[in-house]
């Protein structure tokens, strides 16, 4: 059997609701045909809000707290930790990437043939990446199977809409209008893929909170001026070892300073709850980091053995997205390995068991305090300070309160104890674990999560 060429495409940012669904304002016919001829999973959930602890679970099916790897700035991917590259390089599969610089420091990724795979993190497909990705597309090798991995900062932080596409006609807020953007490079690498013989995954990383909103028919606009971030990064960005505590203080201070004056900007409207987290996020700052804002994403198959015009609703994790690699592209692969599962279970006549997802904020060495880790179900989330069970205590009914306006932790604290029995199971467990929420055990391992460093 002829093995698929595999390409992995991550669109940093991507939020679920841009990708699919009718209230989007941008133009993506290309996202359309893709969902149309694919396989799209609509209630995927990243891990983490954060690039690198997604990257942890995305590339070995494992929970990110196994993996070794914490934040970019300190730890390295655990050496007996599998990732996707090692299960295929038993296949001779070659590997290809696009993939920012700051990927370097965390131990995940193998040596790729294309030598100019590292681009700057303020790169973006109109830049210049876009002609590099399609130019690749003409030179992979059509006698051995390949596995292209590429990461696109276009709707990252700061947002700098491409020429042509900063008006309405492409939706709403510069956002929008940068999907319009990658959805027409997108339309382009499709004319390259044969999908007779590959298969293409797209997801995102984590989403991010829009700053621009309607209200009372006036426009609150608090989008980023990506044009002077990107001149402040490049500026900033060789300062020296001995000066980044400090620049770190001043970015902070300054954040804070921003916030204070947003306030006062839209103290005089009546703002729900989830308009006004994301008018007041901030790019360092860790508040509301666990909102579906953040953690729900889009997924997408399409190619080889992927099913077309299916949309799966149930909720899933993107730490299932190696075990399913492994399935599509029929790799002898121990499915009890991971705690992710394959999203395809047709062998054996499988039944697709929905479990919890396991849920993280990023660790800052000078925000410890904000860290947060917690549970999300179809109809719940849960998360509460990484140090204590007691500290930052939210529960969202998702089922009545889809924008989780209402923190429910206080009125509901049977709940409360149930996720949290949860979230230790699997904080414990060495292993993937199947979970039924109306049957839940009361082990207590405060000395195991002691180890970890979780208390």
């Amino acid at each position: 059997m002829t093995k698929p060429n595999i390409i992995f495409l991550i669109i940093d940012s991507f939020r679920a609701d841009k990708f699919f669904d009718d209230k989007s304002t941008t133009k993506k016919p290309n996202i359309d045909y893709l969902i149309q001829n694919g396989t799209y999973f609509s209630q995927a959930i990243s891990s983490a809000d954060a690039t690198i602890l997604s990257w942890s679970g995305l590339y070995t099916g494992k929970h990110p707290f196994k993996t070794g790897i914490r934040s970019s700035r300190f730890n390295r991917l655990d050496e007996s930790t599998l990732t996707i590259f090692d299960h295929l390089k038993k296949l001779d599969y070659s590997f290809y990437s696009f993939i920012p610089t700051f990927s370097e420091t965390i131990g995940l990724f193998p040596n790729f043939e294309n030598k100019n795979h590292l681009y700057d993190f303020t790169e973006r497909l109109d830049s210049g990446l876009g002609k590099k990705i399609l130019s690749l597309f003409s030179s992979l090798s059509i006698n051995q199977p390949w596995f292209l991995n590429i990461h696109l900062m276009d709707l990252h932080f700061p947002l700098v809409v491409p020429s042509g596409f900063n008006n309405e006609t492409f939706g709403f807020s510069k956002y929008e209008q940068i999907i319009s953007s990658v959805d027409q490079w997108l339309g382009e690498f499709i004319k390259k893929i044969d999908f007779e013989n590959t298969i293409l995954i797209i997801t995102a990383d984590h989403g991010t909170y829009i700053k621009k909103i309607k209200k009372d028919s006036e426009i609150i606009d608090f989008e980023d001026s990506g044009e002077k971030e990107v001149l402040k990064k490049k500026f900033t960005k060789n300062t020296p070892k001995i000066l980044k505590p400090l620049k770190n203080k001043i970015f902070f201070s300054m954040e804070t300073k921003k916030k204070l004056s947003k306030l006062q900007n839209i103290s005089k409207y009546d703002l729900k709850p989830h308009e006004k987290r994301a008018l007041m996020s901030g790019h360092f700052s860790q508040d509301h980091v666990l909102f579906d804002d953040i953690i729900h994403v889009p997924l997408l198959f399409i190619g080889k053995n992927v099913s077309k015009e299916k949309i799966f609703s149930k909720q899933v994790s993107l730490i299932d997205i190696l075990p399913t690699i492994c399935y599509l592209a029929d790799i002898d692969f121990d499915y009890s390995s991971c705690d992710g599962k394959n999203l395809f279970p047709l062998k054996n006549e499988e039944v697709f068991q929905e479990v919890p997802t396991y849920i993280e904020s990023n660790p800052m060495i000078d925000m410890r305090s904000n860290d947060v880790i917690g549970i999300r179900t179809s109809n719940f989330k849960y998360f509460r300070d990484k140090d204590s069970k007691e500290k930052r205590v939210h529960l969202y009914d998702l089922s009545k309160d889809p924008l989780e306006e209402n923190n429910c932790a206080s009125e509901n604290r049977m709940k409360v104890s149930e996720m949290e029995e949860i979230l230790q199971n699997l904080l414990r467990s060495p292993k993937k674990v199947e979970y039924n929420e109306d049957d839940l055990s009361s082990n207590e391992i405060e000395n195991e999560l002691r180890k970890m460093g979780y208390v």
